[in-house]
């Protein structure tokens, strides 16, 4: 039994430098802190069931080890909700930590030492066990959760055939449950890992797509965006794709300096994050140039959003400039054909949008008579 528990303390160690690891690089992961402690109360736990019996006597012992066995349950829980973005159920933790504790040390109190103590505690370990597997399955769940639920479901069977292993096993059933814990612990420290493993690759694939400024892609990850969803779209319907650009923005970051040149594009990404649909695909491709991709759209609603866009825009006030202060920006819009390239839609909605720089700015330029909006007409609020 001394060998199991110290090859426990050997992987509990491993795992707890492994999480922590994670942890580290990336504070906004607070799974990976509860998961972390979780394996720090299973180190405690195998430390405690070998060394509690030279400093306590029995039941208190057994009550120690046993409440750091919940400690580590409890944590497990907390961090499962966590990484799936569920909210924490602390009351109801916490109440399955009081039944346990309280369960333990009264059968531990009355059957000091017996098999009809140990029995309760590992049904007591599966309960506690069983609520993980419901705030996991009440969450949004892919294919990979079945697998983390499959080891769950595992751990709190474990717990449970106890008495079956006392009954038909004397004096081996605690030794067969340890042995099985160290098996599912192994596997749920692999899960736990490569789960934050696979997150953290996903979080920094997005950063080296994302534009931080604006909140929104950056070149590249524009264009693989864009890439992407008309590779995979089974619609024959029109998309359309817009250009804008910030007028006279290097005379901003002049007058201005660049932190207001940077609010400014902060808050034009903001505006376009707000009005784009689920599918849209948004991006700023350079300092002061942006593109839309909207799809089941045609140049007709590409150009109603872009003269929305436009309007908001050289609405919006800043607090570190007068009140009065406005900016604008140019638009070309162009409808994307469904066999033609990207690359050919791109450039005819530029020649689009240095019409519309031509044509003194703060305005939206279409190609194609379709985009044209005859009778329609839009107007800037102005400032009072």
């Amino acid at each position: 039994m001394s060998y199991i528990h110290a090859v426990n303390i050997g992987l509990a160690a491993a795992v707890i430098c492994g999480i922590a690891a994670e942890y580290l690089y990336d504070r906004s992961l607070k799974a990976a802190f509860w998961w972390m402690l979780t394996f720090v109360a299973l180190l405690l736990h195998s430390v405690a069931s070998v060394t509690a019996p030279f400093v306590f006597a029995e039941p208190s012992a057994g009550f120690v080890a046993f409440a750091f066995s919940v400690m580590a349950i409890s944590c497990l829980n907390v961090g499962i909700a966590l990484y799936f973005r569920s909210p924490v159920p602390w009351r109801l933790i916490d109440l399955v930590v009081v039944i346990n504790l309280v369960g333990s040390f009264a059968a531990g109190t009355a059957f000091p030492g017996s098999v009809l103590a140990s029995s309760a505690e590992a049904l007591l370990l599966a309960g506690a066990q069983t609520f993980g597997i419901y705030i996991l399955w009440s969450t949004k769940r892919g294919r990979r959760d079945r697998v983390f639920a499959t080891i769950l479901v595992l751990s709190a069977l474990n717990f449970a055939s106890r008495p079956l292993l006392e009954a038909f096993a004397p004096g081996g059933g605690a030794i067969a449950m340890n042995v099985n814990n160290t098996l599912v612990m192994i596997s749920l420290a692999n899960l736990l890992m490569l789960r934050l493993a696979i997150r953290l690759l996903k979080d920094m694939k997005g950063q080296s797509e994302t534009d931080s400024l604006s909140g929104l892609f950056n070149r590249h990850g524009f264009q693989v965006a864009v890439n992407r969803a008309r590779t995979l779209s089974e619609t024959v319907a029109p998309a359309s794709l817009i250009i804008c650009d910030l007028d006279h923005f290097k005379s901003i970051n002049d007058q201005h300096g660049h932190y207001v040149g940077d609010r400014v594009i902060a808050a034009f990404g903001r505006l376009v994050r707000a009005g784009a649909r689920d599918g849209d695909i948004c991006g700023r491709v350079g300092g002061e140039e942006f593109c839309v991709y909207l799809h089941n759209s045609d140049a007709r609603a590409a150009r109603l959003f872009a003269e929305w866009l436009r309007i908001a825009f050289s609405s919006t006030s800043y607090q570190e400039l007068d009140a009065n202060t406005r900016f604008t920006a140019s638009f070309g819009v162009t409808e994307v054909g469904t066999d033609e390239s990207i690359e050919a839609a791109f450039k005819r909605a530029d020649k689009a949008l240095y019409r519309a720089k031509r044509e003194g700015r703060n305005c939206v330029r279409s190609v194609g008579d379709t985009a044209e909006l005859s009778g329609i007409r839009f107007s800037s609020r102005t400032a009072s």
